[in-house]
């Protein structure tokens, strides 16, 4: 009998981000899929994590904040960059005033600096990390592997701590990179 060989595909950043906040977190992950956000997704799946699709990000918000406000437990909620958290910004509110720590985590476009969103140079709007500082207890880019990974341990330690919720913002082309 010939031995079974089992294909794995290297680990990636997104893998390695959601991985190293997987017990701290609740496994009901709000989500709007996006291109932007799809690697996260992806590993938020393969990690047993249990995503449920929202129709907008504004529910995604929602559900994220009242996942954590019955569990009390810091809860992910996946979305795109952009007009995507602009569109849970409400949500985002609610979740600060009312105490719950829900991690918000952004897709960004595949690079970083001139013309990406994060820039906040007017292309297609204000940088999404300056516009969530006010209703969040930390608001990042995170640019690098080492510092996405870094960020979502940071940013889930806060939530909880803080009983605020956090925003994390990672480009496309951070989230496929091979883990550090």
């Amino acid at each position: 009998m010939r031995p079974v060989l089992a294909v794995t595909r290297p680990r990636n950043v997104a893998s390695a981000t959601l991985e190293a906040v997987r017990a701290e977190v609740h496994e009901l992950v709000p989500v709007v899929a996006g291109g932007n956000d799809m690697p996260l997704l992806e590993a938020a799946y393969a990690l047993g994590f249990r995503p449920i699709p929202t129709r907008s990000e504004l529910g995604a918000g929602f559900l994220a904040n009242g996942i954590a406000w019955e569990s009390g437990r810091p809860t992910l909620c996946l979305v795109i960059t952009s007009v995507g958290v602009y569109g849970l910004m409400q949500a985002l509110h609610a979740a600060f005033v009312n105490r719950r720590p829900v991690v918000v985590i952004s897709g960004e476009v595949a690079g970083v600096g001139c013309g990406s969103v994060q820039a906040g140079e007017g292309w297609d709007g204000p940088s999404v990390t300056q516009v969530t500082r006010a209703l969040t207890a930390w608001s990042f880019d995170a640019t690098t592997p080492e510092l996405a990974v870094r960020a979502l341990r940071r940013g889930t330690a806060l939530a909880a701590e803080s009983r605020r919720p956090v925003h994390i913002n990672v480009p496309l082309a951070v989230q496929r990179s091979a883990a550090p």
